[in-house]
């Protein structure tokens, strides 16, 4: 995000605007630089490939409008302050703004638009994970143990045993009489 709204503010606010009208090696880098910031801010926030330690969705999503906002405060100030001299006439100036302000909009909700399905599909896959881990355990039937009477020994140990393994199982398993 630095590279990104760094290189646009550098551009439009310096005179490195100037300098890559005049020289085409200095436009050539400009446009690499801004075209792989690009691409590695799009892959940073929407990137669909599996990434250890790739950021939650609420850190992608926040990156996602701070860059936003800076990408709309830039095209304000080009708009109002009338921003890159020499970069064409007012007219122009004004619709290159107006263009990075309302252009960018759409492809930044694009982009939150495709990080919320993303966070939908993967909660949705966690929660089919879930009930599918509870299902192959088998049925968790409760099984009430059985009723003591007045002066008989304590439960033993083992019946718990036979309890899990019952409902392991699959099936209830009754008390024997004793």
């Amino acid at each position: 995000m630095v590279l990104d709204l760094g290189g646009l503010y550098a551009l439009y606010l310096t005179g490195l605007y100037q300098a890559a009208e005049h020289d085409d090696l200095v436009h050539a880098a400009v446009h690499v630089h801004m075209f792989l910031v690009g691409c590695l801010l799009s892959w940073a926030v929407i990137g669909i490939d599996p990434v250890r330690r790739r950021p939650g969705t609420g850190v992608r999503l926040t990156v996602l409008i701070i860059a936003a906002a800076g990408h709309d405060t830039l095209a304000k100030l080009i708009y109002a302050r009338d921003l890159s001299a020499g970069g064409g006439s007012i007219a122009s100036r004004h619709t290159g703004a107006e263009l990075m302000y309302y252009g960018g909009t759409v492809i930044e909700v694009a982009f939150a638009a495709f990080v919320m399905a993303q966070w939908y599909l993967a909660s949705g896959r966690a929660l089919t994970r879930t009930r599918r881990r509870s299902q192959s355990a088998g049925p968790q039937l409760p099984i009430a143990p059985p009723s003591r009477r007045r002066g008989s020994a304590p439960l033993p140990l083992s019946y718990l045993g036979q309890i899990s393994r019952g409902a392991r199982a699959g099936h209830k398993r009754t008390p024997r009489a004793q």
